[in-house]
This record gives C-alpha cells, sequence and structure tokens, in this order.
C-alpha cells in the first residue's frame, strides 16, 4: 500500500469512528409544538458536489465500526444515514412530487432522500394509474439527480401476499433497474407491508421466495443498487430474516424492512428490532409515524423520540409518513395548506414539527463532527452554524432494557447481587399513553419496590369501560363483562429490586369515556401507587392537523377520500386489514339476511417460530345474501393469544376463547369473507392450530 493509500484509509476510518461516537451519542427530544429551526419556504442555490448524493455517490450495504449489524455505506465505505419523506400513495397526492417540493425538503428540512408509494393495487400501479405513476417516477428521479437526493420506489404492497402479483413485479422492476442502472441515487424497495406471509417456511410462496426472485430481476439487469425486502405482519416481523437471509443464495446489498407507529409500537417491536441487528440484519425503516398505528390520532412525541434514540445510535436510516396535507395526524402539512412546496413553518401539522425538528439536529450534529474533524460525512446543504441545537450528551442508559419485553425472544430476569428473593410487595400503575376518542392505548406497570428479586408471577385486575382488542407482554386470563384479569407473560413474571415490567393494550370505547383502568389490583391487593394519563394522552386528544379519528379509510388504510370506518384498517397493534374486510353499514340490502348457519370458518396457521406462532381465523358467506348481525368464532388453542386483531375476545377460559367481530366488519356480504388474525405465545412441541373451531 503506498503512502499516500495508507494515509487516506487512516482519515476514512477515524471519519467513521468519529461519526460513530457522534450516533451513539445522540438522544432525541425533538418537539412537535413548535419548530426550533427556521422554516420559511426559502430555496438556496447548493453546488452539485455538495448535495448528499454529490458527497456520498453511490450507496451500498456493510459493515462499519461502531455499529453491531451491517448499515447504510457511502462511496467511500463511510456509514451514512438516509432520513426521508414518504410521499402518500402516487395515485391520490401526486401533486406533492415535484422539483420544489423536494428541494423545500433538502434545504430547510434536513431531508436527503424522498419515497414514493407506489401502491400496485388500490386503483394503483396495476389497476389503471400506471401511465400517470409512470410519468411521475420520471419526474421524481430527475428531480432527485438534479438536487442531489436520494429516492426509492417502492412497490407498496399493503396487507397481502406479495407473490400474488409477482410477475408484475418483476416486470415493473426489471423495467425501472435496466433504466436506472447507471444512476447512483435510486434504490428499489420490493414490498411494502406484506402479511400473513411468513417470511420463510419453504412453500414456495412465502417472502423469502419473493424477495429472491425480484432481487434477481434486479441484479439481471446490472443494477447493484440497495434492495429493500418488506417482512411479515406489516414489515414489523424483522427479526425472523436471520434464520434465512438472502445472502444465503449469494444476494448482497439488500436490507430489511422494520415498520412502527410510536402511539402503537413500544418495546414489543423495538425488541423484535434489537433481536434482529444482534443477529447481523441489516434494517431499514422505510416507513413509520409519531401518531398511531391507524394515522389518525394517538401522537406520543416520548415514544417517537425513543425510537428516534434507538435509529441514529445505530444508524438505521429511515423515511416518515407521509408528504401530504390529508388531514390525518401522520400527514406533515395542515389540512388548510394548499401549497405544495415551499412551506412555511405555520403551515406544517405536528407530525411537520417534529420531522423538521428531528432530521435538522440530526443533519447539525453530523455536520458539526464533520467541520471539528476536518471530513465530510453528510452532504445536506444546511449551514449547522446557525442552528440552536443543544450539544448532544451520552445517555447513560443501557441500550438494551433490563426487563425483556418480547415474549419471542426471552431473556433470564436481572439478578440482584445478593441472592434475596420475594414473593410479596408489587405495587401498579396504568397510564393512557394515547386516546382518540372511539379507541385509546393504555401502559399498566407492575413495579417491584423492594431491595430483593421478586418471584412468583402476578396478576393485575381492572374495571375497563371498553373492550380491549390487542394485548401485548401479558395474558388474559379473564373478561367477564367489563373485568378483566390479566397476567404475566412467564417470561416477565419475575421482577428485579427497584424495577418493574409493563404490558399494554389497545381498547376501543365510546367518544365519552375515559380509558383509563378502575379498581387496579395487583395480586389481589389495591393498586398502591398513582394512576393518570401521560402526556401522549392529551397529544392525542388534540392536534393541529385535524380532528383525531380511530380509523384510515374502508377501502385502504392510506386511501384519502373515502369514508373513514369507526374502528379500520390498521388496528391498535398496527394491523392493516384487507379491503374486502372492511364492509360499510351505510347501505343496507334488500335481500334478507342468511342464517348464522349458512356462514363458514377455516383457521390456519400463517408462521410458527416454535415458541410462538400467528394464526389467521377466515369467517366465509358462502351464500348469496349479506349477513347481518355479526358474528361469533369459538375455538380451543394450545397457547395464548398475546396480540388480536379484527376481532374482539368475548371470553377466555381456560384454553377455550370466544371471538367476536369487530365493530366495522359484522357484515359479511354475499360470497365474501371476513378475516381476523392472532399472534400467541406456546410451549414447543405445542401446536398451534386451533381446535373445535365454530362459528355462529
Amino acid at each position: 500500500m503506498s503512502a499516500q493509500s495508507a494515509a487516506a484509509a487512516q482519515s476514512a476510518a477515524a471519519s467513521s469512528a468519529d461519526y460513530a461516537q457522534v450516533m451513539k451519542s445522540y438522544t432525541a427530544d425533538a418537539s412537535g409544538d413548535s419548530l426550533a429551526y427556521p422554516v420559511t419556504g426559502t430555496l438556496k442555490d447548493v453546488a452539485y458536489k455538495d448535495t448528499p448524493v454529490g458527497q456520498h455517490g453511490r450507496l451500498s450495504i456493510g459493515k462499519a465500526a461502531g455499529f453491531s449489524a451491517p448499515t447504510v455505506l457511502d462511496e467511500h465505505g463511510q456509514p451514512f444515514q438516509l432520513r426521508g419523506a414518504s410521499t402518500h400513495g402516487v395515485q391520490w397526492f401526486p401533486q406533492y412530487i415535484n422539483r420544489d417540493a423536494f428541494q423545500s425538503l433538502r434545504d430547510e428540512w434536513g431531508i436527503n432522500m424522498v419515497r414514493l408509494a407506489l401502491y400496485p393495487r388500490e386503483g394503483g400501479y396495476l389497476q389503471g394509474s400506471q401511465a400517470k405513476m409512470d410519468a411521475k417516477i420520471e419526474e421524481a428521479v430527475t428531480a432527485a439527480n438534479e438536487l442531489g437526493m436520494y429516492v426509492i420506489l417502492d412497490w407498496h404492497v399493503l396487507n397481502y401476499n406479495p407473490n400474488e402479483d409477482a410477475a408484475k413485479a418483476e416486470e415493473f422492476f426489471t423495467k425501472y433497474a435496466a433504466k436506472y442502472k447507471n444512476l447512483k441515487n435510486v434504490l428499489y424497495e420490493i414490498d411494502n407491508e406484506p402479511t400473513s406471509t411468513s417470511w420463510y417456511d419453504g412453500s414456495g410462496n412465502d417472502l423469502y421466495t419473493y424477495s429472491k426472485r425480484i432481487t434477481k430481476a434486479i441484479r439481471a439487469t446490472g443494477n447493484q443498487s440497495i434492495v429493500i425486502c418488506g417482512t411479515n405482519t406489516w414489515s414489523q416481523d424483522v427479526d425472523a430474516v436471520a434464520a434465512k437471509p438472502l445472502s444465503a443464495d449469494g444476494l448482497t446489498n439488500v436490507a430489511y424492512t422494520l415498520h412502527f407507529y410510536a402511539g402503537t409500537h413500544y418495546d414489543n417491536i423495538k425488541n423484535k428490532l434489537r433481536t434482529a441487528l444482534a443477529a447481523g440484519t441489516p434494517v431499514f425503516v422505510t416507513e413509520f409515524g409519531i401518531t398511531d398505528a391507524s394515522g389518525w390520532g394517538g401522537i406520543d412525541i416520548a415514544n417517537a423520540n425513543d425510537w428516534m434514540t434507538l435509529l441514529t445510535r445505530n444508524n438505521i436510516s429511515y423515511a416518515a409518513w407521509s408528504l401530504c396535507n390529508k388531514g390525518e395526524g401522520a400527514s406533515y402539512l395542515k389540512e388548510s395548506t394548499s401549497k405544495t412546496s415551499k412551506w412555511t413553518g405555520s403551515e406544517l401539522s405536528t407530525s411537520g414539527i417534529w420531522l423538521v425538528n428531528t432530521s435538522r439536529r440530526i443533519q447539525a450534529m453530523i455536520d458539526g463532527a464533520s467541520q471539528s474533524s476536518g471530513t465530510d460525512t453528510d452532504g445536506s446543504a444546511t449551514e449547522p452554524s446557525t442552528d440552536p441545537t443543544p450539544d448532544p450528551t451520552p445517555d447513560p442508559t443501557p441500550s438494551e432494557p433490563s426487563e425483556p419485553t418480547n415474549p419471542t425472544a426471552p431473556t433470564e430476569p436481572t439478578t440482584p447481587s445478593e441472592p434475596q428473593t420475594t414473593t410479596t410487595g408489587l405495587t401498579a400503575e396504568a397510564a393512557v399513553s394515547s386516546d382518540w376518542g372511539m379507541g385509546a392505548n393504555v401502559n399498566v406497570t407492575v413495579n417491584n419496590p423492594s431491595d430483593a428479586t421478586y418471584t412468583g408471577g402476578w396478576k393485575v385486575e381492572f374495571d375497563l369501560d371498553g373492550t380491549i382488542t390487542n394485548l401485548w407482554c401479558g395474558k388474559i386470563v379473564s373478561h367477564t363483562g367489563n373485568h378483566y384479569v390479566v397476567s404475566d407473560a412467564s417470561w416477565n413474571a419475575s421482577i428485579a429490586p427497584k424495577h418493574g415490567t409493563s404490558f399494554g393494550f389497545g381498547m376501543t370505547k365510546a367518544p365519552t369515556s375515559s380509558a383509563l383502568p378502575a379498581n387496579l389490583t395487583v395480586n389481589g391487593v389495591a393498586a398502591d401507587a398513582s394512576q393518570g394519563a401521560s402526556d401522549g394522552a392529551s397529544d392525542g386528544a388534540s392536534q393541529e392537523s385535524g380532528t383525531a379519528e380511530s380509523s384510515k379509510d374502508s377501502t385502504d388504510p392510506k386511501t384519502p377520500d373515502t369514508p373513514k370506518a369507526s374502528d379500520d384498517q390498521k388496528a391498535s397493534d398496527g394491523q392493516k386489514t384487507d379491503s374486502s374486510d372492511s364492509q360499510s353499514t351505510d347501505t343496507k340490502p334488500a335481500d334478507p339476511k342468511p342464517a348464522a348457519s349458512d356462514l363458514t370458518v377455516e383457521a390456519k396457521v400463517n408462521s410458527n417460530w416454535m415458541l410462538g406462532a400467528t394464526v389467521q381465523v377466515e369467517v366465509g358467506n358462502t351464500t348469496d345474501t349479506a349477513h347481518e348481525g355479526g358474528w361469533t368464532v369459538e375455538f380451543d388453542l394450545d397457547g395464548d393469544i398475546t396480540n388480536l386483531w379484527n376481532g374482539t375476545i368475548a371470553s377466555h377460559k381456560g384454553n377455550h376463547y370466544v371471538i367476536t367481530n369487530a365493530s366495522w366488519n359484522g357484515t359479511i356480504w354475499a360470497k365474501q369473507n371476513a378475516t381476523l388474525g392472532f399472534t400467541m405465545s406456546k410451549s414447543l412441541f405445542a401446536s398451534a392450530e386451533p381446535t373445535n373451531v365454530t362459528v355462529r
């Protein structure tokens, strides 16, 4: 190696180390109330060499010192974070795909990448909008090239198995991979949020098979750009990839998707990310929001900041949902904002303000490190010296939680320094993390205030003015009327001294009802701790961007103009339901309803990972008339439901479950199905298949 090459390598190593040190010192504290940076609608004249692509060039996935898993690297081999804005569906909001909009994001928002949400269905690319969307792709890539920004072509599969349209997807990606193979700034997201489709089960109809097929098609064109693959359960099960990554078939430069919504997804999903990173899985968050998973309300700024701390410390790139004025809480722009570029601060929603504050602070932090080390590590165009950002301070909290909160990856509870144990003295408290009128998310913490490890398990009882639709990190032991009994999930039965463990749930309720549990007890003793609604509840109740609602639109979780159902689409743990199951009840069919005996039911296991599984249950109406009045499914299960969507647990005694319809899918139209699903925990050798399944 020449002296010049050795010096360059030493400089690059120093740059990477400085970058990693800065990223790992980051603790997010962004506000959604007021801007910390000027947003005036002013565009800046930036030389191409100073743009993100001008400085960082073609990107790849690889290892970098300081980060446990492979991550995004620039063409100089340095770690690099893409900070992105995702459009809404291009067929609905094409007006925001324009050069000035992209430049506004680059110059004043701290954004260096735009993600194009290209729906194949929902009236999208394969359903009548191909010509319009092709034109917008061309406009977007041209603008991004001129501005030196990165762009993701997102094949926005939503809530179905992408293998169903694999041939069309292969045709799409072959076309654009060939067209843009010489460009440095185009990335390919091959499926947005597939659902009820295992990452790998050997069937040839799983996500691994689809991802392998499309990635090979892209590589066959000579295109070596980054490919991003969706994961099961609305791109939440990124932890499942490690057992069968595409690298096993020699396919490299690939990342895997994790999506989250801060008002719904807490430690259960964060621990999936931690598990994936520990296994060496490269992760890319191509979609997230600061709202609950419906996108409408339930803003949780504190959890959004906690998520962003986790992402940035691991150099995970991100794209926030969504660039439009739809009026839902996740939209960056207020509904009253008509401009499609050059926005000012007063035109931004809470989500928009938070995104600017977050992305600009990360940008300024990286730019400051770059200037102090004499190297260029981030290609953003904004001058950091004008930004009133505080110096980041290291977070003394370890990156791994002291309490395990993911039932799929349990760990042993913390052991105190002295071998003391107790089975008494727990306290509990409940807090409402978000409340959007027709529903809420609630967190219950069981605390061990003693100096000894608590053993023996715990049981929390409470009354609730509503119905739990989804519970995590615990088990519903019984539910009678408005009274619930919830026990530990076995892996969190022990609690370390001076520590606590939490479970959470989503619920439906009347708009005037309180979401706060009443008459809270732990192990039969009244909870000796104060209860109250958290700041997240007030965030969910009052938003700049419009009235919070519990649902997205009935035809699609992200459609802009269709009527909203009361409990639709993205359920309380992020599940998006298929449009065929979202039956409108506005118009009643003339024919009488069929008898309940005309309904059919079928249960199938979609994925099984030894200590847990995901199960789908389809209730079918085989007649020529609509079934109205609701439906009820009963079955026995050799395990415990930890999370349920598109239905409500009416009762649970022993291993017997009774599930009723959700409020919005009680009617099943002629020749149609309603689908509910759940995840479960079970013993290693237990079957995940429900037995004695009946419907009425």
